[in-house]
């Protein structure tokens, strides 16, 4: 009969693992949908299996056969990246711009600058997989080292799926993955094992291979399973202590990341810490709808923000935070020593995050305390106030835990704002109108005309919000802009939409550009009140950039231009005395028109907060009951229990049959170090084996003289009475433990033989 499959040694089963698990790895990226393109994965990897197969059954040297691997993976890569390109350009043009694109993205990556250019990941993660493929192929079927075949793929899965906080379930591809990487190791130590039983002429049942696949894919599901019910590890403050207050190299490598592949889209609402120390007008955003925090507050209040970080300068699209230092500030401190500024009220937030790991501590601005220790980045200005970019708790914060901000926000009406003064502070003048020459003659012209009409920064502000919000369509789905184009240019003029971090930074640089100082802020939205309990639920969909403007006498003051956000209202003059509503006894008053001074009160910021304010890191925070956790529990119990009784009947079923049974004598030998030769009989098998191991000599003989009746006298059969079962209860035990004093042995050699000596 004609093969319609070549013969492969390694055996195909091996080949198609090795195949499935590159699918799943490529797929898992395929539906993490971080930009399009990825859909040529798969068939990347695929060819490159095929390609790292024949070169390693070929004849060619090593370094050949890598160099081929080279030219067929550029020609691949350059192929199917090239599909992507418009049907309308050439071939060569089309190499031409991929070299072309390479060369701009490598010149951004050691000279600094922001890549939008959406198709450098596609490239660059079909180049990888490119080169996982053909490896796999050739520590499988070359020089067989499993693991160097398995770890590189899993590593990349499993990178993407820890930081991919998408709606696409990408665990269970990991989990899929693990499944099919425990049986490729089966299913490879038994390739190694067959290749030593044909060597020393042993007779052995070809199909053994699908037991061991069974096997495997048993032990791999009961492996996963104890995984997966295993709790999560730890936050760790030592860690936390290293990461959380400096910019280290990992934070340092997240940044550029960021710069590098700006276009990527981002679902970073759902993660910990969405937040980095730049922002970058990049391409579209997904968000989901989890519950990020619930705040609880005095009283409804006006809309409010939950602030994060401050941006400060803007380049080439991308907004960078000031450079300050970190320092640590623990509640017996008393409050932060921050600017003072007039017409605001102290109030209390207690917040309960709901993220399983994070380290910003979110408040309303201005933040004046908390009763975390915490870490504040800041830096300082002439009269050594800080100027606060970020907060962040020194332990980790996980999820249920709360915390509770002291914060100051803005009661000033809008006359007063029309009429403060515009002399402002040097630190204000130098951080906070800086625009790069990037900046259109169009966007310049654009913000003179709607400010003209007017003679001071307020209602400069509002007009230049008020254009944006009618003009500017709302559309969290925008690709990112082009290469060489201003993003607030093409916001404002080419695409004409656009999310909150494009509305927000065309407020700023268009302010700036007129002389108002103005920032970009993130954090998140206020959320959905909650009259009965007096909370905002905070969501992933809140997730909001704003803008601030400096005002001298009442600090930072919040526009919103998106439109797709409620307009923050204020009163038209000051409150009186008549029509001012009471404040609860939990916050205090500081709407007056002068200058309060709360400094370092240690005793004022304990009556704001409570008196676990001076030490509440080791306070016990009451956790809801574990509900998910004990069914989970309860199920893998359940599994666990059907696992043994499905392995138990399936042993029951082997030893219950004479010849399988007898044949489980075979490989029993092998683990006690013996060699059945050809042309030894069953008897003499069984001698040999009651030699190693002389208690079991009665079970054993009675198994072999059962096989022998069956298999050969003329009846076909056993006796009638005999229970092979019972032969293997007795004869199990000692098996197992001359097997094991064996192996020990053999380990004990290995240690004890001395190292060769170099000639």
């Amino acid at each position: 009969m004609m093969r319609f499959w070549p013969k492969l040694e390694e055996g195909w089963s091996t080949w198609l693992l090795l195949w499935a698990m590159l699918i799943v790895s490529t797929t898992a990226i395929v539906q993490a949908d971080l930009i399009d393109g990825l859909h040529i994965l798969p068939t990347v990897a695929t060819l490159a299996l095929v390609a790292g197969t024949l070169l390693a059954k070929s004849r060619f040297s090593s370094n050949t056969s890598h160099f081929f691997s080279l030219l067929y993976g550029a020609f691949v890569v350059f192929f199917l990246i090239g599909s992507i390109l418009p049907e309308t350009m050439l071939w060569r043009e089309r190499v031409f711009d991929i070299v072309n694109r390479q060369s701009v993205w490598l010149g951004k990556l050691f000279g600094g600058g922001t890549s939008r250019d959406r198709l450098i990941f596609v490239i660059h993660t079909a180049s990888i997989y490119w080169l996982l493929g053909y490896t796999a192929a050739w520590f499988t079927f070359r020089k067989p080292r499993v693991w160097r075949a398995v770890i590189p793929m899993g590593a990349v899965l499993l990178s993407v799926v820890y930081y991919y906080t998408g709606p696409k379930p990408l665990s269970l591809y990991m989990a899929g993955f693990i499944v099919l990487a425990l049986m490729f190791v089966a299913r490879t130590h038994l390739v190694n094992e067959e290749r030593v039983w044909r060597v020393t002429a042993v007779r052995y049942d070809h199909s053994i291979w699908l037991a061991f696949l069974r096997a495997g894919f048993l032990v791999s599901l009961i492996a996963l399973i104890i995984a997966w019910s295993l709790p999560t590890m730890a936050a760790s403050a030592a860690v936390n202590d290293a990461l959380s207050g400096t910019r280290g190299p990992w934070s340092e490598f997240q940044d550029n990341w960021t710069r590098l592949f700006s276009a990527l889209r981002s679902y970073g609402t759902d993660t910990s810490d969405p937040y980095q120390d730049s922002l970058v007008l990049s391409g579209p955003r997904t968000v989901g709808s989890a519950p990020i925090m619930d705040v609880y507050v005095p009283r409804e209040l006006p809309y409010i923000y939950w602030q994060a970080v401050v941006y400060d300068s803007y380049e080439n699209g991308r907004w960078n935070i000031a450079d300050g230092e970190t320092t640590l500030h623990f509640p017996d401190d008393g409050f932060l020593n921050t600017p003072q500024t007039a017409a605001r009220e102290t109030i209390t937030q207690t917040i309960i995050t709901y993220l399983p790991n994070s380290s910003f501590l979110y408040a309303a601005p201005e933040v004046v305390g908390s009763n975390k220790q915490m870490f504040v980045e800041a830096r300082q200005d002439a009269d050594g106030h800080a100027l606060i970019t970020s907060l962040r708790a020194r332990y980790v914060l996980r999820q249920g835990d709360r915390y509770k901000v002291a914060s100051r926000i803005s009661q000033v009406d809008a006359q007063s704002l029309r009429e403060a003064a515009t002399s402002y502070p040097d630190w204000v003048m130098d951080s906070y109108l800086q625009l790069p020459d990037t900046i259109t003659p169009e966007t310049l012209a654009l913000a003179e005309e709607l400010t003209a009409d007017f003679d001071n920064p307020y209602d400069k502000a509002i007009a230049v919000r008020d254009w944006l919000r009618n003009n500017i369509v709302y559309n969290d789905q925008i690709p990112a802009p082009p290469e060489d184009v201003d993003p607030v240019h093409y916001t404002l003029f080419v695409s004409q939409e656009g999310y909150c971090n494009y509305y927000a930074s065309a407020m700023t640089v268009m302010l700036r550009s007129q002389g108002v100082p103005s920032r970009v802020v993130s954090g998140y939205a206020q959320g959905e009140y909650d009259d009965e309990t007096r909370s905002y639920r905070v969501r992933a969909s809140n997730a909001h950039t704003w803008v601030e403007v400096y005002f001298p006498q009442y600090g930072w003051i919040q526009f919103e231009p998106t439109a797709a956000i409620p307009i923050v209202t204020r009163r038209e003059t000051a409150v009186t005395a008549q029509d001012s509503a009471p404040i609860p006894d939990e916050t205090e008053n500081d709407v007056e028109r002068g200058n309060p001074d709360p400094a370092t009160d240690q005793n004022r910021l304990e009556e704001l907060l409570g008196e676990d304010a001076a030490n509440n890191e080791t306070a016990p925070t009451k956790r809801p009951f574990p509900v998910w956790q004990v069914v989970g529990a309860l199920v893998v119990v359940l599994l666990a229990g059907g696992t043994l009784v499905a392995a138990n009947e399936m042993n029951k079923r082997v030893e219950t049959d004479v010849e399988r049974s007898y044949g489980r004598l075979s490989s029993w030998a092998r683990w006690l170090g013996l060699i059945f030769r050809p042309t030894q009989t069953p008897y003499e098998r069984a001698d040999l084996m009651a030699t190693a191991v002389p208690e079991g000599k009665a079970p054993i003989r009675n198994l072999t003289r059962q096989f022998v009746l069956k298999q050969f006298s003329p009846a076909r059969a056993t006796e009638a009475d005999f229970e092979p079962q019972k032969e293997w209860q007795a004869l199990r035990p000692l098996l197992l433990r001359k097997a094991l004093i064996n192996r020990l042995q053999q380990w004990q050699k290995r240690l004890s033989k001395p190292p060769k000596q170099e000639e």
